[in-house]
C-alpha cells in the first residue's frame, strides 16, 4: 500500500508535466500556424487618409526693370490705312511693333495693352519673355467702324503701356498716328496689293441695286440670269454674259457719265496710294476715274452672280467679265469711252490697252479669287441712303415707261 501510492505520486507529477509542454508546445504551434496563414492571405491595413495639402505660392521675384529695354517702332510711319488694316495684305505693316529685351537671368511677365482713343478697340496681350531674350510684338488694334468712313486724313494718338505681373507700369509711350481716308488704297511696291481693290467692288449696296434695276430695262423680259445656262452651250452662254454686261453698259451711259480725277491722297506714301471711289459715291455723283467706273461696273457683274475682273496697268484701269463660270475667256471692257463711246468701242480699247502694254506689266484682280482669300466688301457707311424711287443712279428724275407717257 505505502510503495504503490509514492509510485502513482511520481507517475502523476510526470504526467502533469508532460501534460503542460504538450499543450505549451501546441499552443506554440497553433500561433505560429496563424501568423502563417495569416501571412499568406495578405490581410492589408487600410490606408490613411492623407491630409489635404496647402500650397503656398512662390514669392514673386520682379525683375529689376533696369533689365529691360523697350523700343516702340511704327514702321508705316504711323500712317493707317482703314481698307488694308483687314486685309491680310502682302506689302502693308501693322500700326506699330513693341520691342522687349530681357537681360535678367529669369523669365518676365509682361503685359501690353495698346489703343488709338476714339478710334480703336483696346488691345491687350500678355506675352513672357525668356533669361537673356528679345521679343518682337505687332500691335493693332482692330479700328472701329467709323473709320472706315473718314473722308480725309484724320490725326489720332496711339498709347501705350506696359505691365508686370503685379500691375505696375513698366513702360508708356503715346506716338501720333494718321488716320487715311476709308477710301485710300495703299498699292504698295509694284502693285503687290492689286487683290485688295475687290474690298471696293460691293454688289450689296443701294446705288448698285438701282444700277442694276435700270440694267433690266435693256436685256428682253428684263432678264439677268447671270450664267444660268439651261442646258445652253458655252458659245450661248458667253452671249448671254455679253447682253447682260451690254444692259449694265447702257444703265452707266445712261447716267451721263464725265471723268475726273480723283486719285490723290495725302499724307508720306502718295507715290503708291490712290483715292477710289466706293461705288455707292460714283454712281451718285456721275463722276468717275477709270478705277472708279470698274468697281462700279465690277459691283454689278458680281450682283448679278457673275465673275468680274479688274486689269491694272500702269497709268490706267478697266473692267471685263468671265464669260461663264468656268471659263478662262475674259469680255474687256474700258468704261473711259463714256458717255459717249459704244460697247464694241469700250471692247476694243480695252483691247488695245492689253496690245501695247507688256504682259508683265498686266495685273489682273480677279474678285471671284479674291473673295476666297477673305477680301471681302467695304462696310457700307451708315449715312448711305438708297436712291429714292422715280430717280436715276445719278440722283436725277427717271424718265417715265412708255406705258406712263401714254396716260
Amino acid at each position: 500500500m505505502f510503495p504503490f501510492t509514492r509510485t502513482s505520486e511520481k507517475t502523476a507529477q510526470r504526467l502533469a508535466f508532460i501534460f503542460f509542454f504538450t499543450t505549451l508546445g501546441l499552443g506554440l504551434w497553433l500561433a505560429a500556424t496563424w501568423l502563417y496563414i495569416r501571412h499568406l492571405t495578405l490581410v492589408l491595413p487600410m490606408p490613411e487618409v492623407p491630409k489635404p495639402v496647402v500650397y503656398q505660392p512662390a514669392p514673386i521675384e520682379k525683375v529689376s526693370p533696369l533689365l529691360l529695354q523697350y523700343r516702340l517702332d511704327l514702321p508705316g510711319r504711323g500712317e493707317v490705312f482703314p481698307a488694308m488694316q483687314a486685309a491680310a495684305a502682302s506689302d502693308y505693316w501693322p500700326i506699330s511693333i513693341l520691342t522687349i529685351s530681357n537681360a535678367a537671368e529669369r523669365p518676365v511677365l509682361q503685359v501690353v495693352s495698346a489703343e488709338i482713343p476714339g478710334w480703336s478697340r483696346p488691345f491687350q496681350q500678355s506675352i513672357v519673355i525668356g533669361p537673356q531674350q528679345t521679343l518682337g510684338l505687332k500691335i493693332s488694334p482692330e479700328l472701329l467702324p467709323k473709320a472706315n468712313n473718314v473722308a480725309e486724313i484724320e490725326h489720332a494718338t496711339l498709347k501705350l503701356q506696359v505691365t508686370d505681373e503685379s500691375g505696375a507700369t513698366m513702360f508708356a509711350q503715346q506716338r501720333p498716328v494718321l488716320i487715311h481716308s476709308g477710301s485710300d488704297l495703299y498699292w504698295g511696291k509694284q502693285f503687290a496689293n492689286a487683290q485688295v481693290v475687290a474690298r471696293w467692288v460691293t454688289p450689296h449696296d443701294s446705288a448698285v441695286l438701282q444700277l442694276v434695276a435700270d440694267a433690266r430695262r435693256f436685256v428682253p423680259k428684263g432678264r439677268l440670269p447671270g450664267y444660268n445656262a439651261n442646258g445652253q452651250s458655252e458659245s450661248s452662254v458667253a452671249k448671254q454674259v455679253t447682253r447682260q454686261a451690254d444692259a449694265i453698259f447702257k444703265a452707266l451711259q445712261r447716267s451721263g457719265f464725265s471723268y475726273v480725277s480723283s486719285i490723290y491722297t495725302f499724307g508720306g506714301f502718295t507715290d503708291v496710294a490712290q483715292r477710289i471711289r466706293l461705288p455707292r459715291e460714283t454712281l451718285t455723283l456721275s463722276t468717275a476715274n477709270c478705277m472708279d467706273v470698274s468697281v462700279a461696273f465690277a459691283s454689278a457683274i458680281e450682283n448679278v452672280g457673275m465673275k468680274p475682273v479688274i486689269v491694272i496697268l500702269p497709268g490706267h484701269a478697266f473692267t471685263g467679265v468671265r464669260l461663264g463660270a468656268d471659263s478662262s475667256a475674259i469680255l474687256y471692257l474700258d468704261l473711259t469711252v463714256l458717255p459717249g463711246g459704244s460697247f464694241r468701242q469700250a471692247q476694243a480699247r480695252a483691247q488695245e490697252w492689253l496690245k501695247k502694254t507688256p504682259p508683265e506689266q498686266v495685273l489682273t484682280a480677279d474678285i471671284a479669287s479674291a473673295r476666297r482669300m477673305g477680301l471681302y466688301p467695304l462696310a457700307s457707311s451708315p449715312s448711305n441712303e438708297s436712291v429714292p424711287a422715280g430717280r436715276d443712279v445719278a440722283g436725277r428724275d427717271a424718265p417715265k415707261s412708255s406705258e406712263a407717257r401714254s396716260r
